[in-house]
């Protein structure tokens, strides 16, 4: 009996916690829900701009309505608003939009933590600006910070967005980019959570008539060593050579790790496709004071002509239709400060393989080859095509800066079979 007593007892305490409870949050949702629809948010916009300036140093205005909302969330939503740049730039626009919008927990936000919901800004117009004097208007200056915060990650579930421009502008270097059509998504932004980034969007450069246009994708995880998962990228090169069909190109890797501090980048495995072309390769660097960067490139079999015709190069047509119909290679690199070394070298042309090395040295690239056998007839222009007489372009070579040998142990030319061919270039 005693014990049943004793039940009964914590059944009603915890049934009374529970009551208690809930007619608290009942309470917080009442509230939040008269603040909602009582509240008039726009007679706080004054206030909204002089905080947020003054927090930024920058001026900041909101020129659309604002609407505070509470169902599922407690959310802000307000029209146009603008981020001017710091005073010195001769260009004053730095971020404007025409729609943001926020969503934050309430309880969290009770208890004092921050828990956003997908941040979304519509019609974004961003300006950055890189100064002749190095000056950029996207650093803001470091004032006082909390202790108990100094390098805290907001937690905010994720970032997007929509229908966006971005310019960037370097006075110092003399180029314009423009990102058009930009679309972003960032989920999660949370400390030691990996984050997955989507982007779309369309790059142009000022003075080029060419774009090119990038759908991506990552998980990245931040830290000191910065790691980026599964990266994929695709998209097309547009205009002027490239036509109104473009060509298409992608990019593709595993796993990449990224150690700005220590100047160490690692790619074990990366894919580069163009056209019908795909390079494959790997990559490990360390820069710095000894820049060093190693790997390998492997070229599956393509067509040089169809893949230089992708690109807007046309190789003039041939007495035979089927030479440069067929390229590959295998390499492995290394670079050190100015110096290039390409060892093992392994091309097949059509039905001739090259085996050598290729290296750079005192502003000199030097080459030796060494292939099987060739028919150079085939690549001689069609008979009967009106040509201009031949003239080697020595001054051409010299200022390439280039020496090497090239052997064949076995040559065709004008229906003559040649061994032991040796052909040389000199700087």
């Amino acid at each position: 009996m005693h014990v049943a007593r004793q039940w009964w007892t914590e059944r009603t305490w915890l049934k009374r916690l529970a009551i208690g409870a809930g007619g608290l949050v009942a309470l917080i949702v009442a509230a939040a829900f008269v603040l909602t629809q009582v509240v008039d948010p726009n007679a706080y916009r004054g206030t909204i701009e002089r905080q947020v300036s003054a927090a930024t140093g920058r001026a900041f205005h909101l020129q659309g309505d604002i609407e505070l909302s509470f169902f599922p969330w407690l959310a802000l939503t307000t029209g146009e608003g603008e981020l001017l740049a710091p005073r010195g730039f001769s260009e004053p626009r730095f971020l404007r939009w025409r729609k943001a919008h926020v969503a934050v927990r309430l309880l969290p936000l009770l208890r004092g933590s921050l828990v956003v919901d997908r941040v979304r800004l519509v019609g974004l117009d961003a300006r950055l600006v890189r100064a002749a004097d190095g000056r950029t208007n996207w650093s803001f200056g470091s004032g006082p910070r909390d202790a108990g915060t100094q390098g805290a990650w907001p937690d905010i579930a994720g970032i997007e967005l929509r229908d966006s421009q971005l310019d960037y502008v370097d006075d110092k270097a003399g180029m314009r980019l423009r990102l058009a059509s930009l679309r972003v998504a960032v989920e999660p932004v949370r400390e030691h959570a990996p984050m997955r980034i989507a982007l779309a969007a369309t790059a142009s450069m000022a003075g080029h008539e060419e774009r090119i246009a990038v759908e991506a994708g990552v998980v990245a995880s931040l830290g000191p060593t910065i790691t980026l998962d599964d990266l994929q990228a695709s998209g097309r090169l547009l205009g002027a050579r490239f036509g109104t069909r473009g060509a298409s190109w992608h990019l593709a890797a595993p796993r990449l790790r990224l150690d700005p501090e220590g100047g160490a980048y690692e790619a074990p495995k990366w894919e580069l496709g163009f056209s019908d072309a795909v390079l494959t390769g790997s990559t490990t660097a360390r820069m710095g004071a000894a820049t060093a960067v190693l790997g390998t490139l492997a070229l599956a079999p393509v067509s040089l002509r169809a893949t230089l015709a992708a690109a807007g190069v046309e190789l003039p047509p041939t007495r035979d239709p089927r030479a440069f119909q067929r390229l590959s290679l295998g390499a492995r690199y290394r670079i050190e400060g100015d110096a290039l070394q390409v060892e093992p070298l392994d091309i097949l042309l059509d039905d001739t393989r090259f085996a050598g090395r290729v290296t750079r040295e005192a502003g000199i690239l030097h080459f030796t080859l060494h292939g099987d056998a060739m028919d150079l007839d085939r690549y001689l222009k069609p008979e009967g095509t009106a040509s201009e007489p031949f003239v080697l372009p020595v001054d051409m070579l010299r200022a390439l800066r280039v020496a090497g040998t090239l052997d064949l142990d076995e040559a065709t030319l004008a229906g003559v079979r040649m061994k032991g061919v040796r052909l040389g270039a000199g700087p």
